[in-house]
């Protein structure tokens, strides 16, 4: 079943990366200039590297070895966004897992696998999968995220000892 779903994550992949992109609230820094805004809160690049790193984890189980091509979130959150009320209670790195999740769901809808080649118990199944690579993701990039001991009402500042989820 995980070569399966690899291999349609990879046959998918742009599609997942596009719908991630439009599906993050992120909302940009108030001090970063209009021109920069256009461009959109969160680079293409992270979420281009993400997509990568979620389907290298369900291929091999664990976290894919760091390359200097990864782009981290704690590079741009700040510079391009923020943690605001309007996004997870503030939190930017909530907001990225959940809609990491629905854009790599999407391709699992009855209107885009038209081929059905996944049944409802398969997709519930490639959803688990997902979700905990996801998360491991996501996990990874808080531990490193140098903004969030700066927020007092953050609720990772306090653990820094974050249980990496890694499926």
């Amino acid at each position: 079943m995980q070569n399966r779903l690899v291999a349609y994550l990879l046959d998918n992949r742009e599609q997942i990366v596009e719908n991630w992109l439009t599906e993050a609230e992120v909302p940009p820094a108030d001090d970063v200039e209009r021109a920069e805004q256009d461009e959109g809160p969160i680079p293409l690049s992270f979420f281009d590297s993400a997509v990568n790193q979620v389907i290298e984890m369900i291929r091999t189980g664990q976290r894919p070895v760091e390359t200097n091509k990864t782009l981290h979130m704690d590079s741009f959150l700040g510079t391009h966004c923020v943690c605001r009320a309007r996004t997870f209670g503030g939190r930017a790195c909530i907001e990225l897992h959940d809609s990491g999740l629905k854009a790599f769901m999407s391709v699992f809808e009855e209107d885009w696998d038209t081929e059905h080649e996944f049944n409802a118990l398969d997709r519930e199944f490639c959803c688990e999968l997902i979700n905990n690579a996801l998360s491991g993701l996501i996990a990874y990039e808080i531990e490193h995220c140098q903004h969030r001991a700066g927020r007092n009402d953050c609720p990772f500042a306090m653990n820094h000892n974050l249980q990496r989820r890694v499926p």
